[in-house]
C-alpha cells in the first residue's frame, strides 16, 4: 500500500513539474522582446535569456507577446505564470515576485540633434516636455517627479521616437540600446543625440505572482546556472 502511495505521489510531482508554463512579454520592445517579422515568432535578447533559462530547468512553456499593459494585467489576473521584463522599482518589487536581474540596461534621455539640452538634476528638465511610454516604469525618482512635464501618450518605444522626430515632445526617455536600435531602424540616427548624463543603470527582471515562490525559485536556480557556466554572458554578447 505504501509503495502505491509513493508511486502516486511521485507521478503527481512529475506531472506538476511537466505542466507547461504560460509566459508573456512585451511585443514591441526591440531588441529585447519583439515578434520577428521573418518567422513571426518571439525574438530578442530577453527572450533568448528566458528561453535558455527555462530549458536549463527542463520546464516546458508557451510564450506569447502582447502590449505591455496587457502583459501586466494578465500576470495580475493569474492568466500567465510569469512575464518579462520588469524594472526593479520599489512599486514593482511590492507588486510582484521579481527574479534576476537577467541583465542591466542604461536609461537615458534622447533629443533631436539641433536641441541644446543638458542637465545635472532632474529639475533642470522642468522646462521641457518629456515623452514616456504609457505603463512603463523608469526610475523611482523620475516616476515620482511630478514637477516634470511628462507626455505618456506613446504606446511603444518606436512610437515614442516618432513623436520626438515630429516635435511633439522635446525629449524622450528609455533604454539606451533600444533607442539607438530604433533610431537606426527608422533611419534617423543622424538626427538624434543622447544627453551626456544617463538617468540610471537599470536592472531588468522577470516577474511572478506574489507568493508563487516555487516557480520563482526554480527560475532563479536556472538563471544562476546560466550565469555560472557563461551562457548568460554569451547570449548578451550576441546582441551587442
Amino acid at each position: 500500500m505504501r509503495a502505491w502511495i509513493w508511486i502516486g505521489l511521485t507521478l503527481l510531482a512529475l506531472s506538476a513539474r511537466a505542466e507547461r508554463w504560460i509566459v508573456a512579454a512585451d511585443n514591441a520592445f526591440p531588441p529585447y522582446s519583439f515578434l520577428d517579422p521573418a518567422t513571426q515568432r518571439p525574438a530578442g535578447l530577453d527572450t533568448d535569456i528566458v528561453t535558455a533559462t527555462l530549458q536549463a530547468i527542463g520546464q516546458p512553456f508557451d510564450l506569447e507577446l502582447y502590449p505591455w499593459e496587457r502583459v501586466k494585467k494578465m500576470l495580475d489576473a493569474k492568466m500567465v505564470d510569469m512575464a518579462y521584463q520588469f524594472v526593479g522599482t520599489p512599486e514593482r518589487m511590492a507588486q510582484y515576485r521579481l527574479v534576476g536581474p537577467i541583465r542591466f540596461g542604461v536609461t537615458v534621455f534622447m533629443t533631436r540633434s539641433e536641441m541644446d539640452i543638458s542637465y545635472n538634476e532632474l529639475s533642470d528638465l522642468a522646462p521641457y516636455t518629456i515623452g514616456t511610454v504609457h505603463g512603463f516604469a523608469y526610475t523611482d525618482a523620475f516616476d515620482k517627479a511630478s514637477y516634470l512635464r511628462k507626455d505618456a501618450g506613446a504606446t511603444s518605444p518606436a512610437q515614442l521616437l516618432q513623436k520626438l522626430m515630429v516635435k511633439r515632445v522635446d525629449l524622450i526617455v528609455g533604454d539606451k540600446t533600444q533607442l539607438l536600435y530604433l533610431a537606426r531602424q527608422q533611419g534617423v540616427i543622424d538626427r538624434i543625440k543622447l544627453l551626456p548624463k544617463p538617468l540610471a543603470e537599470v536592472a531588468r527582471y522577470v516577474g511572478f505572482q506574489r507568493g508563487d515562490n516555487d516557480k520563482a525559485d526554480r527560475f532563479a536556480q536556472g538563471l544562476e546556472k546560466l550565469r555560472r557556466d557563461g551562457t548568460l554572458e554569451r547570449i548578451i554578447s550576441t546582441w551587442h
